[in-house]
């Protein structure tokens, strides 16, 4: 693939097809240095009652409808949402987390009901932030329980009924839905490590990209630049990454101008727009009068621009009104992928949204090379871990399940209705020969239309 400047009629720069592919860094999977959840408790969380999971950076929660796949990710959101202000519904909002009443974010299954949620997340196996939250049935806002923050195993600050203690100093702290965490994170003798593992975490978020978002036909706010959760202000958000993909640098042995690693990097990512197979070319400029917000009739003045190899030239721009959506999905993740100012941690509900089993595959086997390959020298852009959920079995295809990075979690319900999270991974003293034996050399995806991965279509199982 090739990039060139041109003056199309939206007078902006253009993104063309030549050439199939610029790869990733080299060298083994894993790079050891990116920031990442490494572990993550749930306690009384919606239906998840108990759960310990250690993760990767790649992790891909499958099974049936109303498992909780989704809950564990909003888990993650709410603590998230806390380190970024606290807990209140706006605060939540902006993470993706769907709004519910408080008290119902607290387990309710037969028996006694509990009196707080618990979460704690671990983050490069040396910073922990953990927290439990409670509501009654009349609470408009969920409230701080206790909160806490360890560094290498020790405590360096915390609150609880007896009062806030936060680096060796006592914290006034009467706020009980702004966290801890917002209220020191301005002190001068927070250590580095510390400060970077939970900007990490801060800055999760869940997407779930709806169609009319992406087409422009509703808009909304970008809480969380560069792009909304639903797909608010896509046509900006690939405009830049498409002038992101042309930097250069002057190689100071040759002299000679190159593609920058982050450019590089945008310049792969972007190339997801044309898998679909019917488009050449992108570009993002002002959009046609005719182009209307549905809810408020206010003229849309930017929209993505994409040029159909099969139709007549003169015929053959459309708008993002017009294309397809799983083209629109698919310029959307290229932006989360390799944007400067996307998150280096964030989920994904239902991955394989508008793509078919083919392009599923493909798309999570680019974020699996991106996630988990060594970073180019002077890469600053793309993910350090990723979470999803899917209902296509196809998406099992793209991971490697003796990659210690890719992780594939199956979750479902036992007969009390707690959701159980298993890893799904090859027995510990298989090889790749013994696992192709004993699969009979059927793929992951066929293991799971044929109901031979337990749990993941759904059934109920007995507790164990």
């Amino acid at each position: 693939m090739a990039l060139v400047v041109g003056k199309p009629a939206c007078a902006t720069l253009i993104l063309t097809i030549w050439k199939p592919w610029i790869p990733y860094g080299s060298g083994r999977l894993g790079n050891k240095a990116a920031q990442m959840i490494t572990n993550i408790r749930i306690k009384r969380f919606k239906s998840v009652y108990d759960a310990d999971i250690e993760l990767g950076k790649v992790n891909l929660f499958i099974g049936g409808n109303g498992a909780g796949k989704s809950n564990v990710l909003e888990a993650i959101g709410l603590a998230s949402a806390s380190l970024s202000r606290g807990i209140r519904d706006q605060d939540f909002q902006q993470k993706g987390v769907r709004l519910t009443p408080p008290a119902h974010m607290k387990s309710a299954f037969k028996g006694r009901l509990p009196m707080t949620l618990g979460l704690e997340l671990e983050i490069n196996r040396r910073s922990t932030y953990s927290m439990s939250l409670t509501a009654n049935n009349n609470d408009t806002n969920l409230s701080y329980h206790a909160e806490r923050i360890d560094l290498n195993k020790r405590k360096v600050s915390g609150r609880s009924g007896r009062g806030v203690q936060a680096f060796g100093r006592t914290v006034p702290l009467a706020d009980r839905y702004r966290s801890l965490w917002d209220h020191v994170r301005l002190l001068e003798d927070i250590p580095t490590d510390l400060r970077a593992d939970l900007a990490e975490l801060e800055s999760y978020s869940i997407y779930a990209p709806q169609t009319e978002f992406l087409r422009g036909v509703r808009q909304g706010p970008i809480e969380n630049p560069p792009v909304g959760l639903h797909g608010e202000g896509l046509p900006a958000a690939v405009d830049t990454l498409i002038r992101q993909a042309h930097e250069r640098h002057r190689d100071e042995k040759t002299k000679i101008r190159l593609k920058t690693d982050d450019a590089k990097v945008a310049h792969r990512a972007l190339q997801l727009i044309w898998h679909p197979g019917w488009a050449f070319s992108a570009s993002v400029g002002k959009a046609d009068f005719r182009t209307k917000i549905s809810d408020s009739g206010s003229e849309v003045t930017e929209t993505l621009h994409l040029l159909d190899k099969h139709m007549h030239r003169t015929r053959n721009r459309l708008s993002a009104y017009d294309s397809s959506e799983g083209t629109l999905y698919l310029a959307f993740i290229a932006v989360l992928m390799a944007h400067k100012e996307s998150p280096k941690i964030f989920a994904l509900d239902n991955v394989d949204n508008a793509l078919n089993p083919r392009l599923t595959r493909l798309l999570l086997e680019e974020l699996i090379a991106l996630t988990c390959s060594e970073r180019l020298p002077k890469q600053t852009v793309g993910p350090s871990q990723v979470f999803f959920t899917s209902h296509n079995p196809t998406s099992l295809d793209a991971f490697d399940l003796f990659d210690d990075d890719q992780r594939v979690f199956v979750v479902k319900r036992s007969e009390k209705g707690h959701t159980v999270i298993d890893r799904l991974k090859p027995h510990d003293d298989w090889s790749r020969e013994d696992w192709e034996r004993a699969m009979g050399g059927r793929n992951l995806s066929s293991l799971w239309i044929e109901n031979q991965i337990s749990g993941a279509l759904g059934e109920q199982l007995d507790d164990f």
